[in-house]
């Protein structure tokens, strides 16, 4: 061990031993080996004489520091331990075996060890330890004991003082913490420091002692921050609200404070007010704070709020009405921050029905040249609204009217409001929105439509006019459709006479001929539809044109006129092949065979054709004795009149006549005999098989035929 061990180790061994050292016993021989190092014999002998029953302090402490020489701890610990159990009251042993605890990291049995201590002579020291040791195993109670014992017998420090009662505190004894703060005031008025004040006043005011409060108070609530909060609660704990608006009314007035903090105590001082049922103050207070030159926009209209709602609250609603209408005229305000204001002024009035000033007040806004059409707008909405829940209709015409006189409207507004015109039977207001929404449409627009279903299938002169004065400035497709227009309503006449006149300008080819006759025909004026379309033909500019004229001319019986036009058709298109057909099978009926011959077979040239066309053209070769070439036109009647499996009388005949040109004899006499069976008095029929059976050398046949007993043959 280094020297200063040995030297405490001596010191306590002196203690220990006392005079008994001057005799020349065992236990000094075993100290005088100690003190030489001689420590294997010394531990022998301090051994022997333990085991021959000395446990006095000169053997026990000398062999403890032995064992400890030697590494051996928990011996030696254990040694002192049996010692001091053996004498509880000797106090250096008790410092002695301390020690050990800790050199041997034991701290639990080191205090179990310093509270026997302190009980067998309390001192400052072990009290101060045993403080520190109690707060680190966080036994509270205990330490807290221990601090009482040094404020009261000791010469305590100010830090036991503050030490004390924060823990008296924080385990629910605020009463004695107050006192112990209170002492510490006394006694060390320098370590009163703000930290401690704070800590005493809030104390305090926990405890509901508010004059102790405010004895510690002076001075600090200007300070701002939670010292203002405190000295308020204080003052109002102490029912002093003379005092404590005198307090606010300063601060409020203090150019320093920060506005947010005003602004805070503002909120506390309504509410005192509002808690102790002073309505009147609460209402002067929050007026007075409306006007104060410091608060910013913001803060004015927080502020404002909370003046509208104890006038509210306090039924001041005519106060609160004045209020808000001088809000709404200030000249400073803006569109956004009136419309709050508006809005608050109509729910007020709503909520307390009173209808009629509401109605007055949106008549003189609407008035007003400063606001904005939408806002003028929004109101007349909102107006119009309240006049549809009251089921005030004739108001709520007068309004829609002064809508669409004052105001710009959007074209989808104007429609909406042309629609509720109509709802509630208003046709003329409807009829002048829609005549606005109309002009410069097209003729078929959704707002044209609705302007002539007001009107009605029948329109007023006025109405003719108008959709006449569409016609006149529109041109091409649109001039049309409003020509069609006149013609929905029943101005035939007049549509035609326009028609006329777009033809005289326009000439007879193109869409307005076209609707010309579409008209003429409906009306089923034939005279004129033929005038028309015969100069229509005649100034066609092209093959689409003369088709359409041919469809028309067929569906009103104008053949002379479709062969006209079919005719100018295939001068322009010489290869047009239903012009080909067409015009051939109307040759081969009026018999005119060489045109007839020409036509249909250039039109089956390049064509398959029907089985008329391919028949007559086989009919022709045949007159020419070309019966090679006429062969298979002839089947080709046959397949397509077999393909299409419709066979009435015509196509049946034809279907046998080309068997038999064919040669096929026997067939084609079954099909004669087949189609005589169906249709026994048709005489042409009967002819034709009669022809067929002679020609094929059937006399007796045939004889049976004219005879009438086909049946039997």
């Amino acid at each position: 061990m280094k020297g200063t061990h040995y030297m405490v180790v001596l010191v306590v061994a002196l203690a220990l031993l006392g005079g008994y050292l001057v005799y020349p016993r065992s236990p000094e021989l075993a100290l005088m080996r100690y003190k030489n190092k001689q420590y294997t014999a010394a531990r022998a002998e301090y051994e022997r004489l333990l085991e021959e029953g000395n446990s006095s302090a000169d053997v026990v402490v000398p062999l403890s520091e032995l064992y400890l020489v030697y590494g051996d701890m928990n011996r030696a610990v254990d040694l002192m331990e049996r010692f001091v159990e053996a004498n509880p009251d000797n106090l250096e042993a008790r410092i002695y075996l301390g020690k050990l605890y800790q050199q041997t990291q034991r701290p639990h049995d080191y205090l179990g060890n310093l509270e026997k201590r302190a009980e067998v002579q309390p001192s400052e020291e072990a009290l101060r330890n045993l403080s520190q040791l109690y707060n680190a195993e966080g036994r509270i109670g205990q330490q807290i004991e221990v601090l009482k014992r040094i404020v009261q017998d000791y010469d305590a420090k100010p830090q036991d003082y503050k030490d004390l009662a924060y823990l008296l505190a924080a385990e629910g004894d605020m009463v004695s913490a107050s006192d112990v703060l209170r002492r510490l005031g006394r006694e060390y008025p320098s370590a009163f420091d703000e930290r401690v004040r704070e800590f005493l006043v809030s104390l305090s005011l926990d405890l509901g002692q508010y004059e102790g409060a405010l004895e510690y108070l002076r001075g600090y609530g200007d300070r701002g921050g939670r010292w203002t909060a405190y000295y308020e609660r204080a003052l109002a704990g102490a029912t002093r609200y003379v005092e404590l608006y005198a307090f606010w009314d300063r601060q409020l007035t203090r150019p320093d404070l920060d506005p947010q903090e005003k602004i805070e105590i503002s909120y506390r001082y309504e509410n005192t007010l509002r808690k102790l049922g002073q309505e009147e103050k609460r209402i002067a207070f929050l007026l007075r704070e409306l006007y104060r030159e410091d608060l910013d926009g913001q803060q004015r209209r927080e502020v404002g709020e909370r003046y509208e709602a104890a006038l509210r609250e306090n039924g001041r609603i005519a106060t609160l009405l004045e209020y808000l209408g001088e809000q709404i005229g200030r000249p400073d305000i803006g569109v956004e921050e009136r419309k709050v204001f508006t809005y608050r002024y109509e729910t007020v009035l709503r909520k307390e029905k009173r209808w009629q000033e509401l109605f007055a007040f949106w008549q003189r806004q609407m008035a007003r040249p400063e606001l904005s059409d939408r806002e003028r707008l929004e109101i007349s909405y909102r107006y119009e609204a309240a006049l549809r829940k009251l089921g005030k209709q004739k108001e709520l015409l007068a309004v829609l009217r002064q809508r669409y006189k004052q105001l710009r409207l959007s074209r989808k507004e104007k429609r909406a409001l042309a629609y509720d015109a109509l709802d509630l039977g208003d046709k003329v207001l409807a009829e002048q929105v829609y005549m606005d929404l109309a002009q410069g449409e097209p003729a078929y627009s959704i707002y044209v439509s609705q302007l002539l279903y007001i009107w009605g299938p029948r329109p007023e002169p006025y109405g003719l006019q108008w959709i006449e004065d569409r016609v006149s400035g529109a041109h091409g497709k649109q001039r049309l459709a409003w020509l069609r227009r006149l013609l929905e309503v029943g101005a035939t006449e007049l549509v035609l006479k326009l028609g006329q006149q777009d033809l005289a300008e326009l000439g007879y080819s193109g869409d307005p001929v076209e609707f010309q006759m579409d008209v003429l025909q409906r009306e089923e004026d034939y005279p004129r539809l033929r005038q028309v379309l015969t100069r229509a033909i005649a100034e066609a500019q092209s093959a689409e044109q003369l088709r359409r004229h041919i469809r028309r001319a067929d569906q009103v019986g104008f053949a002379d006129l479709a062969i006209e036009a079919s005719r100018r058709l295939l001068s322009v298109d010489p290869e047009d092949p239903e012009m080909l057909r067409r015009l051939g099978l109307l040759a081969y009926r009026e018999e005119r065979w060489e045109e007839a011959y020409e036509l249909l077979s250039r039109y089956l040239e390049n064509n398959e054709g029907d089985f008329e066309s391919n028949y007559f053209l086989a009919e022709l070769l045949t007159r020419r004795n070309r019966e090679l070439r006429a062969a298979p036109h002839y089947r080709r009647v046959v397949r397509l009149l077999e393909a299409d499996g419709e066979m009435d009388l015509r196509r049946a005949s034809v279907r046998a006549q080309s068997l038999y040109r064919l040669g096929e004899s026997d067939n084609a006499i079954l099909a004669y005999q087949d189609l005589l069976e169906r249709y026994p008095d048709n005489l042409d029929l009967r002819a034709d098989f009669v022809t067929v059976l002679l020609e094929s050398g059937r006399i007796e046949r045939a004889e049976a035929v004219l005879a009438g007993g086909g049946d039997d043959i």
